[in-house]
């Protein structure tokens, strides 16, 4: 995620860094040069047959720009619905290690029962990093192994989903320390709903990452807009004369970057540069975590590099 101070509206109008238009520039390129190219074929050979008026692309810019809108909305409900999760993950992992220091307890608080309590705490952290290479289709594994046990390590490294495998080892842990009394039996339902949340919330994440916008809604959008900007100069040439490419220029660069923006905020969870910092989201929930337990070596929180926030 860009990650800047408050800037200037004159320098925003020269800043380029996380804008798509480093993903767009060769398409407006390639769209003024043709523009330029029938602009001096109209206007030097004085071609009147192949030359159109403004109305229709008036109609289908109207329609194209309803089309571009709606999908550019529905990219951002995806975007902001995937932030809200990662909120709550925050809280219920933050309410989660609340409750083990203080609903896991016993007459002797010894040093089996403190163990326990830092064991799980460590195991919440490991979801949140395991979660978040699951997202991005990262390898977990060195994420992971510091939070936990050789032989739970290794279990989780066997299963196909690992996110999935720690929630179920922090239900054998609630299990366990009911068993060993623990946990009161009306303190138990508490963490086992948190332990629902966190559910709730890796299967909210993954109906996003796995459900894109419909492949044929995205074609037809690209299409349109490539047509629309393709033919526009055979529209303008003989209202704007010399001028017809840079109105090419800016309708093409208009179009262009509201489709590039829908493309690139419809998966929330990658690592292009709008994308959310998962990263810097996950240090944070383990250093939280990490104090609540006074464990030492806590980790600092990470800063944006060149103004990006992983």
């Amino acid at each position: 995620m860009i990650v800047k101070d408050k800037v200037s509206w004159t320098r925003l109008l020269f800043h380029f860094r996380g804008s798509s238009f480093m993903v767009t520039w060769p398409r407006i390129l390639m769209v003024t040069i043709s523009a330029m190219i029938v602009t001096y074929i109209e206007l030097y050979y004085n071609i009147q047959a192949y030359t159109l008026t403004t109305t229709p692309f008036l109609l289908v810019g109207v329609a194209l720009g309803i089309f571009l809108g709606f999908r550019n909305s529905a990219s951002y409900d995806k975007f902001w619905e995937g932030r809200k999760l990662w909120g709550a993950l925050v809280n219920t992992s933050r309410n989660l290690a609340r409750q083990t220091c203080f609903l896991i307890q016993s007459p002797q608080d010894n040093d089996a029962i403190r163990q326990f309590r830092e064991m799980f705490v460590k195991r919440m952290i490991a979801y949140v990093h395991a979660l978040r290479c699951h997202l991005r289709k990262e390898d977990s594994a060195e994420e992971i192994k510091k939070f936990l046990a050789p032989e739970d390590l290794a279990q989780v490294l066997q299963s196909t989903h690992r996110p999935l495998a720690i929630l179920q080892q922090l239900g054998r842990d609630l299990a366990i320390a009911r068993k060993r009394q623990w946990l009161s039996e009306f303190n138990h339902p508490a963490m086992d709903a948190q332990i629902n949340e966190l559910t709730h919330i890796l299967g909210g994440c993954e109906r996003i990452r796995n459900t894109p916008l419909p492949f044929s809604y995205s074609v037809l959008i690209h299409r349109i807009v490539a047509s629309y900007c393709f033919f526009l100069p055979f529209g303008l040439v003989e209202t704007t004369s010399m001028l017809t490419p840079i109105v090419v220029l800016l309708i093409s660069y208009a179009f262009f970057e509201l489709d590039a923006i829908g493309d690139e905020i419809e998966d929330p969870f990658g690592l292009q540069p709008n994308d959310l910092p998962l990263t810097a989201i996950s240090r944070n929930i383990e250093i939280n975590l990490l104090e609540l337990i006074d464990a030492p070596d806590r980790p600092v929180p990470l800063s944006p590099v060149d103004d990006i926030l992983m």
